[in-house]
């Protein structure tokens, strides 16, 4: 049924996640805008995170579903090149974008209450640099999920590639892609 094909169709379940960070992204927006959250996280890397979750997370993985299933049938293939690439390129986008987007969730709130912090006589506690100096691990984390989701876009290209190309790959199901339990005759 409509379950075995969202557990075993790689492109489906790419479309699920991208529905599912548009959602995320949809209610994290108005809630950003809450006066006292928005006094937080204005200027800061939770902004940053925010649009990345809705450009990368919704937009990015709504256009490739769309394009690994457009491309076959532009092309008049039976199959993409390989659907194991496919698998393979869902889950270092997915994990690289949720990986980047909390980074910098967390490195925003930071940002923000490092910011707001003064002391008794009311200066700022942290100067711009130590604020800058403090985000150094959340932006080589950023770069980590980044990286991912570019690898996955790789593969994407290179399947993509191939497909147009008129290649098919001879591959094994994948464990889980039958089910075990087949219906009675």
């Amino acid at each position: 049924g409509a379950w075995d094909k969202l557990r075993t169709d790689p492109i489906i379940r790419m479309m699920v996640m991208a529905i599912a960070f548009y959602g995320m992204s949809t209610f994290e927006g108005p809630m950003m805008s809450i006066k006292a959250v928005n006094s937080l996280s204005h200027y800061t890397d939770w902004t940053i995170g925010h649009v990345h979750s809705g450009a990368l997370g919704w937009v990015g993985m709504i256009s490739f579903g769309a394009i690994y299933y457009m491309v076959p049938k532009l092309w008049n293939r039976e199959q993409l090149y390989s659907l194991r690439l496919v698998t393979w390129h869902f889950w270092l986008a997915t994990l690289g974008i949720v990986v980047y987007a909390a980074v910098m969730w967390v490195s925003g709130i930071m940002q923000g209450l490092m910011w707001r912090e003064y002391d008794e006589q009311g200066f700022l506690v942290y100067s711009f640099a130590e604020t800058v100096a403090a985000m150094h691990p959340y932006y080589v984390m950023r770069a980590v999920g980044g990286a991912m989701y570019l690898a996955g876009a790789v593969i994407m290209t290179w399947n993509i590639t191939m497909t147009i190309l008129g290649y098919q790959r001879e591959e094994e199901p994948m464990p889980g892609s039958i089910p075990a339990l087949q219906p009675a005759q």
